[in-house]
């Protein structure tokens, strides 16, 4: 509605001085030489109009060819980027797909296109690292780490080059590179996180890292890697503090600290690490080598009493009095700890050597959170996947045994 009004009052105004100039009075007359031209003021202004329409059209030709050239070049430059884009995506497709023959072809017709820019040293490096050319794919990814936008790109491919070839100290040359120029970048963190477990740098995978778990199993490794007892105990403070349940952040602590010679810390350590959570490693660290048979029941009997009829706590009494030869508490504490829950085979172990039968398998006492592989020794990374602080324990054993019945 208001377009049509909006029409009707321009058209109403241009009606009104259209009759208002076709009302003025008068004439005009123009001399040109021998000639003389006379007419009345309403077609004059006309004619002066159409004079001037003319120009304007005589003028916008003249401009128009005038940039004819420069337009006709954008517009062949247009079509060279969009064909030479095409090329790209066309490449990038091949490269996903692992076809070394398209990447090749569509580098080529890109850089034909569009030259030599990082797009297109990118894609010729991938396309050479497909086609198995070693020695080009390297040249084409160390050209791309001068291209001030890609150069993280080329020392990506520089790293995973050297990572293939298996040359370490180029490959973690090459991820500092990457970490400079793309500062923390995920991907460059877990390069360098691989690279330092690779060579067993715990200290330096310790930095690369905030996650609890591998915090903590960094940390126990470093540990134990570590060159004097006091930078030990830092790192073993470091694993208690990351995990403070784990029993083998607990054990490093306690041998740590026994390492600088404050064996009452390290007692306070395993006493309340059993207290919380009781695991079978804590009872091995507890036990003395040096001490005999009777001597182990005795101190497990210390231990086990800070968490008493804890599944674990009679296993340890049973194992300890088994090998102390106290048979008649070796089977109490064995079936206690059964009616407690234990379904892994120690407990049918201890029962079974009272009887002189053949011993159960007894199920490993880690187990991987990543790929649920079963480990008989913990270690920082798993020995079936390599995943770092995968490890847990594999019967954590939190109930209770009761006596009743």
């Amino acid at each position: 509605m208001w377009k049509a009004l909006k029409f009707c009052v321009i058209a109403g105004l241009i009606l009104a001085v259209c009759w208002w100039v076709a009302g003025l009075q008068g004439g005009v007359t123009a001399d040109a030489g021998t000639y003389r031209v006379t007419t009345s003021i309403p077609v004059a202004l006309l004619l002066l109009g159409l004079a001037v329409g003319l120009l304007i059209i005589f003028f916008r030709v003249l401009g128009g060819l005038r940039r004819a050239p420069g337009q006709v070049s954008r517009w062949r430059s247009a079509r060279r980027t969009q064909a030479g884009e095409l090329a790209l995506q066309r490449g990038l497709v091949a490269v996903a797909a692992g076809d070394a023959a398209g990447a090749r072809a569509a580098a080529m017709k890109a850089r034909a296109l569009l030259g030599d820019t990082g797009f297109v040293q990118w894609l010729n490096a991938e396309a050479a690292r497909l086609s198995g050319d070693d020695e080009h794919t390297r040249q084409a990814f160390e050209r791309l780490t001068h291209n001030k936008e890609m150069k993280f790109l080329g020392h990506q491919g520089l790293l995973r080059e050297s990572l293939k070839a298996g040359h370490t100290e180029e490959a973690a040359r090459q991820a500092q590179a990457a970490e400079a120029a793309y500062p923390g970048g995920a991907w460059t963190r877990e390069q360098r996180l691989a690279l330092a477990l690779r060579e067993q740098n715990y200290a330096a995978a310790l930095r690369l890292t905030q996650a609890p778990q591998e915090r903590a199993a960094l940390a126990v490794a470093a540990a134990g890697k570590a060159e004097t007892p006091k930078l030990a105990l830092d790192f073993a403070k470091q694993a208690a503090k990351a995990d403070p349940t784990s029993p083998v952040a607990l054990v490093a602590l306690a041998r740590a600290l026994h390492g600088v010679g404050k064996e009452r810390a390290a007692r306070k350590t395993l006493l309340h690490g059993w207290k919380a959570a009781p695991h079978r490693l804590l009872a091995a660290a507890w036990l003395s080598p040096a001490s005999t048979p009777l001597e182990h029941a005795q101190t497990a009997a210390l231990l086990a009493a800070q968490n008493p009829g804890h599944m674990e706590s009679e296993l340890l009494l049973g194992q300890t009095a088994l090998t102390a030869q106290l048979t008649g508490e070796a089977r109490r504490h064995a079936e206690a700890a059964l009616k407690a829950g234990n379904k892994d085979g120690r407990a049918e172990a201890i029962l079974a050597a009272l009887d002189g039968k053949p011993l159960p398998a007894v199920t490993p006492a880690w187990r991987c959170t990543s790929c649920s592989a079963q480990i008989q020794d913990w270690s920082c990374t798993c020995a079936n996947c390599g995943k770092l602080g995968t490890l847990v324990a594999n019967v954590p054993g939190t109930a209770l045994a009761t006596t009743k019945g």
